[in-house]
């Protein structure tokens, strides 16, 4: 695992050529989430609170769900700062990020709160849980309560699973990673926020369609690639590689980190061409919800990308802000044939070529 451990490069631009919206209330918005992790008794850690602000959570929040209320933003920023306090004070930093044995039934400890809010809280992370809990359900139909709660449970698994890699000091393979990856990304459980800030819920009917399913992955993958080329800094000061993509292709390849970058970024521009093609495809022939799908992951991808481009929590503060342009007007690879990795390779199948959503315009 040593082929990448050195100074991260920097990201090169990425090809985007999706929107960028963000809510107006954004800063307030954090504001209140602060106050929130405040409540809860959070910030007794020292340096807790200003690295909570710098992490511009709520911003993150804002951007991948531009068009929520204010009332249900509040809730996914809350759960975005929350989330981000365990993940960097449990998950990939700190005391246990090592000890699986004492990791794992934490993490099972959080899930009662979750499922019922009813059940008292023993301490802050799950005072969170369960007041986001109770929140959700009064905000939101029941259906997509239970997506965020399995999503939670889906993170908390990947978790663990990478925890294993961690400790056994192994890693896992590009194959592995870009079904573990996009998980511990927390990918399901975003789509949940997504849908309880703005309201709307995707029927299964439509989500299930397997071209539905794979533009939503795909968006899902682009996701987890931004989000772990602008991390890389952190995870390599960390040692957390075998969390990264860039790790995991360096490992596997045997590169060292700047050329794992550039397979990276080829590997992201290919999957956007793609992901362009299907959503064009679906988009063309789609009902309303499949198509405000499609919006949301247009948001979801651009607006990660938007903050991880710029975000203090990525950027060491010897590197300081970025100059150069973090979009590509032209894709690095825009191979329109499927890439050698069997878990993503169905992606770019011709698949319901004459399907019909239940809910298209007719």
């Amino acid at each position: 695992m040593t082929a990448v451990r050195t100074a991260a490069p920097e990201v090169p631009p990425l090809y985007c050529p999706l929107p960028s919206a963000v809510h107006p209330l954004a800063a307030d918005i954090g504001r209140r989430s602060i106050a929130w992790l405040d409540g809860l008794g959070l910030f007794e850690q020292e340096g807790l609170r200003e690295h909570m602000i710098r992490t511009r959570a709520a911003e993150w929040a804002c951007r991948i769900a531009p068009f929520g209320s204010e009332e249900r933003l509040q809730i996914v920023s809350d759960w975005t700062h929350l989330g981000f306090a365990i993940d960097d004070c449990r998950f990939d930093a700190g005391a246990l990020v090592e000890r699986p044995g004492v990791l794992i039934p934490l993490m099972m400890r959080l899930m009662p709160n979750l499922d019922h809010p009813e059940v008292a809280a023993d301490d802050p992370f799950s005072a969170g849980f369960r007041d986001l809990s109770a929140r959700a359900r009064a905000a939101v139909p029941a259906a997509v309560v239970r997506r965020w709660v399995e999503g939670n449970m889906e993170w908390f698994f990947a978790v663990a699973c990478l925890t294993s890699y961690r400790v056994s000091g192994s890693m896992p393979s590009l194959a592995d990673y870009v079904n573990l990856g996009p998980r511990d990304r927390a990918m399901r459980l975003t789509g949940s926020l997504i849908e309880i800030a703005e309201g709307t819920y995707l029927p299964d009917e439509d989500r299930e369609r397997p071209e539905v399913r794979a533009a939503t992955q795909a968006a899902n993958m682009l996701v987890t690639i931004g989000n772990d080329l602008y991390s890389l800094s952190k995870e390599t000061e960390h040692d957390v590689l075998e969390s990264n993509i860039v790790g995991v292709i360096g490992h596997e390849d045997g590169c060292d980190a700047p050329e794992a970058v550039r397979r990276a970024v080829a590997l992201h521009d290919r999957i956007m061409c793609r992901y362009l093609r299907l959503r064009r495809r679906i988009g063309a022939r789609g009902g309303d919800p499949v198509r405000r799908h499609l919006s949301q992951l247009d948001h979801l991808v651009r607006g990660n990308l938007e903050w991880s481009a710029r975000v203090p929590r990525y950027r060491r503060a010897e590197h300081g802000e970025r100059t150069s342009s973090p979009w590509a007007d032209v894709p690095s690879d825009a191979d329109p044939t499927a890439p050698p990795i069997p878990g993503i390779a169905w992606w770019w199948d011709e698949i319901e070529e004459g399907a019909q959503s239940p809910n298209a315009a007719t």
